[in-house]
């Protein structure tokens, strides 16, 4: 039944609330008034600039209360120091003495509302009423940053796929030519070693770009369907000695399988990367945990698997945060590729999945990945791994790439391939 009027429903979660008040019993009368309505309400009271303007640094606040004149303080020093502070949080301003122009004129500087001390009735409805504002305020910035952070991750990939796969084209007439070089050298040739090291090489940088494809999307994958409790499974015992005495490696997996569709080589290596990342980020020791469930979002929605991935490390500043998903971005040159959570943001979304990331300094960083859930028949059994089918007899090799470039420049190299390999060139 909806609350009426005077039984509104009390608001989750407490309120920090800074009162800048030179009065001690009319600031306990506000914080009395505020409780009594159903707001769970922590307050500082201040009566000084300075006073003010730290706990405005410090101590964020969800909601200003401000007298008007306080002895060498008032309501328009205070505004100014909540405006100064960049922080979106209302501002009330509950006096007894002061005139109407100047209530206005505060008004249009930026105060919220107004409100005398001899009507205190008004008090609860105004704090709840921009309290809601200012949540919807935050709610909408935070969405805003979520459709910028896509489409700069969209622009990033159309990119990033673009040149991958050019120089993959390269990167396949290097291996074609080693292979083929190989093929006609003696076992004892003084040149296989280093033919042996550019095919190596070679076959990093593929490796690489297709890491790179699978972020752009551009790269086929090949779905599966699985247990994500016994991939994780896998990899902790995989993992589990590699992590260090020091940290505290466990899993709380959900009930049941949890059964999606995802390809079974990336999930794993993305695991791979979020547990490296986690044990890098704790170098005295820590916790990493991974836990599994399952959810129901919305009403419209269907059940989602949900794998956390969370580390007592670190974590990290908002300025990483904000690139973190980003290819190449990475704060440990010397680590790795920089393609980890770019590449696990392409898996996850070729999946029809959602990853997010949280993380504060000092206190850790979680990685939340939210997948749907599918039917739990055709399971893929444990450990299994996607084929590509073949046929019998010769198999049809592409010669993709403008002017050839796949097979390479110059005369005699698709037959070389058709004779040495077995295949049919097409």
């Amino acid at each position: 039944m909806p609350a009426g009027p005077g039984s509104a429903a009390p608001m989750t979660g407490r309120i920090r609330l800074l009162i800048c008040e030179d009065s001690d019993d009319d600031a306990v009368l506000i914080v009395t008034r505020l409780r009594r309505g159903g707001l769970a309400v922590d307050y500082e009271r201040v009566q000084t600039e300075p006073d003010a303007a730290e706990a405005l640094r410090l101590r964020p606040p969800d909601i200003v209360i401000s007298d008007y004149a306080m002895p060498g303080f008032g309501a328009e020093e205070a505004l100014a120091l909540l405006r100064d502070s960049g922080l979106d949080v209302p501002f009330i301003l509950v006096s007894g003495r002061v005139g109407e122009e100047s209530a206005v004129a505060l008004m249009r500087a930026g105060a919220h509302d107004f409100i005398l001390k001899e009507d205190l009735a008004r008090l609860v409805p105004a704090v709840r009423r921009e309290l809601t504002h200012a949540r919807s305020r935050q709610q909408r910035r935070q969405l805003e940053q979520q459709l910028r952070q896509t489409e700069r991750l969209d622009s990033l990939g159309r990119l990033a796929g673009g040149i991958a796969h050019d120089f993959n084209n390269m990167l396949a007439v290097v291996l074609g030519r080693a292979d083929l070089m190989l093929a006609e050298l003696p076992a004892d040739h003084l040149l296989r070693a280093d033919l042996g090291a550019i095919r190596e090489v070679a076959e990093r940088g593929a490796a690489l770009t297709r890491r790179i494809l699978v972020f752009s999307r551009q790269e086929p994958l090949r779905p599966e369907k699985l247990d994500v409790n016994e991939v994780v499974t896998v990899t902790k015992e995989a993992l589990g000695g590699a992590v260090g005495e020091d940290v505290e490696f466990v899993t709380d997996l959900g009930q049941g399988p949890l059964p999606v569709e995802i390809d079974r080589s990336e999930l794993e290596r993305l695991l791979l990367n979020l547990v490296v990342n986690s044990r890098k980020a704790m170098p005295h020791g820590g916790r990493l945990t991974i836990t599994t469930e399952t959810a129901q979002p919305a009403a419209n929605a269907g059940p989602m698997v949900r794998l956390w991935v969370a580390d007592t490390g670190v974590g990290m500043s908002a300025s990483v945060l904000e690139h973190a998903f980003e290819p190449y971005y990475t704060t440990d040159a010397a680590a790795g590729t920089g393609l980890g959570l770019s590449s696990a943001y392409g898996v996850v979304t070729a999946a029809g999945g959602e990853i997010a990331l949280r993380s504060q300094l000092g206190v850790g960083t979680t990685v939340e990945i939210s997948l749907p859930m599918v039917d739990h028949a055709d399971l893929a059994p444990p450990g299994a791994q996607a084929e590509p089918a073949r046929g019998g007899g010769a198999e049809p090799l592409w010669l993709p790439g403008p002017g050839g470039a796949v097979t390479g420049e110059g005369p005699g190299a698709a037959g070389r391939c058709r004779v040495q390999g077995g295949f049919a060139a097409q």
